[in-house]
């Protein structure tokens, strides 16, 4: 092993309360990589060195997507919350998807795009989390992260449909 970092500690009174796996997909750019922690926080990770950047609290199960200047991650009540890859800070955190069962984003073009529970795509601007466009499937909940091929923006539901969008 050439380093080992921890994002988390483990808390509460019961294993499950305790876990603090590392859930979802991991955000890299460079060196810098971002996780993460099962309901406990996100944080980063300059691989190169094997030194801890920064952890903020947060409570989601999702893993974690971003761009060069930030991370983008939903938590378990629906908001999506977007850091500074930098140093962690919050750029922004909207509250407009609460309770819809949103998952794992995926950072696409100009939008940060969360699939929910009710098989809409939610595209929110990377610059401040506003609403830009709501894309709808057959109804049944997206069951996996967005994925983006090519041009492409694959979605997946519930019911088993495999949904592709191409913009315009």
């Amino acid at each position: 092993m050439r380093w080992e970092s921890t994002l988390a500690s483990a808390r509460g009174i019961n294993d499950v309360e305790r876990l603090v796996d590392l859930v979802g997909r991991v955000s890299r750019v460079g060196d810098s990589v971002c996780a993460r922690a099962f309901q406990a926080a996100v944080g980063c990770v300059d691989a190169g060195r094997g030194q801890l950047q920064w952890t903020q609290r947060a409570d989601g199960v999702d893993g974690v997507h971003g761009d060069a200047a930030n991370v983008f991650g939903t938590e378990r009540d629906g908001k999506v919350a977007s850091w500074r890859r930098d140093n962690g800070q919050r750029a922004w955190t909207t509250d407009r998807l609460l309770h819809r069962g949103v998952g794992s984003p995926l950072a696409l073009g100009r939008s940060v795009v969360v699939g929910d529970g009710f098989g809409f795509l939610h595209l929110l601007s990377r610059e401040d989390g506003t609403l830009l466009n709501r894309l709808t499937t057959d109804g049944s909940a997206i069951v996996a992260a967005p994925v983006a091929a090519g041009n492409t923006l694959i979605a997946v539901t519930a019911n088993g449909g495999v949904y592709a969008f191409v913009p315009e």
